[in-house]
């Protein structure tokens, strides 16, 4: 198994994040106290209409790449998905 360490970690997200063909970058990783497994990710949407303009997606890099791809994969999408909810009732 691959270590997943913050640059394999930031690696991983900036292609799900590109996979979105949406314009965000991710801006880091923070690792939870203790050295356990769980970390978030740091995501900025660029040219956002409205704050909150970063949002974090926790994870665990516990397991393997493609777990953690698909964790940060479905946390994005869940997050987007609010986030759209909100922006286009606020624009409508």
């Amino acid at each position: 198994m691959m270590d997943l360490d913050a640059t394999n970690i930031v690696r991983i997200a900036r292609e799900v994040t590109l996979e979105q063909s949406l314009p965000l970058k991710v801006a880091g990783v923070v690792f939870a106290g203790g050295g356990g497994d769980y970390v978030e990710i740091l995501i900025n949407i660029d040219g956002c209409p409205s704050e909150p303009c970063q949002f974090a997606i926790g994870a665990f890099r516990g397991g393997s790449e493609d777990e953690l791809r698909d964790e940060i994969g479905e946390g994005l999408r869940k997050y987007l998905d609010s986030y759209r909810a909100v922006h286009m009732r606020r624009t409508a």
